[in-house]
């Protein structure tokens, strides 16, 4: 074989190798990584389909162990076509009723049937107490310094029902059909004096400050434990109730509420203000509910059929008087600086919870909202109850 048939077939042989070479290469990393990608999703809904399936369990388990029935009725209310009708009293019966908070604009459908006289019309003199930062109207029903109470959250009443330390008590009517607690804050993108349409997700709150007030911690921790927020990424802080440490940046968010503190932002210019909803990402009880011991539900029922009627007349007159009850709301708001125009902000706000979306009268419950809200509640570790563990 001669020098140049020699340099022939070595080239044959390593064009062969090199050729094995390129066909046993291990794939490219994007063609591994593709099959993983895929995987992702179905986990994903895997576990929302886990976690819809736990909660269904345990809703099944308070329909059967803690229903609502067994701490709220609607059987006191006044009927919705009932005409009012002033009584003949041969004796007045006082009271003592409980504010959810101070006496600011918040009480109007109190103060107007105070004012017009709807109490006075049933028999009825009430003295509304003041609630406020560390004011606890349940236990103050429940020892008796109270003869009714309007619970600021509701969730508090299957709460203190359920404790090792119960109080006896039952929810018997509501002001607001939704919750009115957000976080507020204001969006960079938005001029100051134009409104924002940005709809805030649990996701937008990683690595921000927000201030929130005593005991409201719980409300972190239900939507850090729904929705997966790592409760080390988001910097708590305490805050007072007013918008100004976002104005000033100290914090990026504050705890509000959505009848309240946007208007006093829009007072001061910012109509750019952006609220997380927590009625829309799980957490929707009722607000402002009026609760009584059960002994005088069950002992006294004519007098809180008496209370109910003239406080929906309050509430009704709210509705369809709006400017005539900001003007009383401003005389008997005492613990506050009101003007005519917050109050009728307010009254603006608040409207849409109210009425609420459930077909229902005005003041009137539903079972279902309620079982919902205590079965969401012990899914995510913010009630306890022996029967559902």
């Amino acid at each position: 074989m001669n020098r140049s048939t020699v340099s022939l077939v070595l080239l044959a042989i390593l064009a062969l190798m090199l050729s094995a070479c390129v066909a046993q290469a291990p794939a490219a990393p994007a063609a591994e990584e593709e099959p993983m990608a895929a995987e992702e999703e179905p986990m994903a809904e895997e576990a929302e389909a886990g976690s819809e399936a736990e909660f269904e369990q345990i809703l099944a388990c308070v329909e059967e162990n803690f229903p609502a029935e067994s701490y709220f009725t609607n059987e006191l209310l006044p009927a919705v076509d009932a005409a009012w009708e002033p009584m003949e009293c041969d004796s007045v019966d006082s009271i003592k009723v409980g504010m959810p908070w101070v006496l600011n604009d918040e009480e109007a459908p109190w103060y107007n049937a105070i004012e017009l006289g709807f109490f006075a019309d049933v028999c009825l003199e009430v003295e509304l107490v003041a609630g406020g930062p560390g004011v606890d109207h349940l236990q103050t029903l429940a020892g008796g310094a109270v003869d009714i109470a309007v619970v600021a959250g509701g969730s508090r009443v299957p709460s203190i029902v359920s404790s090792p330390t119960p109080a006896d008590v039952v929810a018997v009517g509501t002001f607001l059909k939704h919750s009115p607690y957000i976080w507020l804050g204001l969006d960079p993108d938005t001029p100051q004096d134009q409104r924002s349409d940005k709809v805030l997700t649990p996701q937008d709150f990683i690595g921000k400050k927000v201030g929130i007030q005593g005991n409201d911690d719980y409300l972190f921790n239900f939507m850090s434990n729904k929705h997966g927020i790592p409760a080390d990424e988001v910097q708590l802080m305490e805050a007072g109730f007013t918008p100004d440490p976002v104005l000033v940046g100290a914090m990026d968010y504050i705890g509000a509420w959505i009848v309240n503190q946007p208007r006093l932002l829009e007072e001061k210019g910012f109509m750019n203000w952006v609220a997380f909803r927590f009625s829309d990402w799980g957490w929707d009880g009722y607000g402002d509910v009026t609760v009584v011991r059960r002994e005088t539900f069950e002992e006294n029922p004519d007098l809180v059929r008496r209370f109910l009627a003239a406080q929906t007349q309050g509430l009704n007159y709210l509705l369809e008087n709006p400017e005539e009850s900001a003007d009383i709301a401003v005389v008997y708001g005492v613990d506050a600086q009101l003007t005519r125009e917050q109050a009728l902000r307010r009254f603006e706000l608040q409207e849409a919870l109210v009425l609420g979306s459930d077909d229902l009268p005005v003041s009137h419950m539903s079972a279902g909202r309620w079982n919902t809200q205590v079965a969401s509640m012990i899914q995510y570790d913010q009630l306890e109850l022996d029967a559902c563990k």
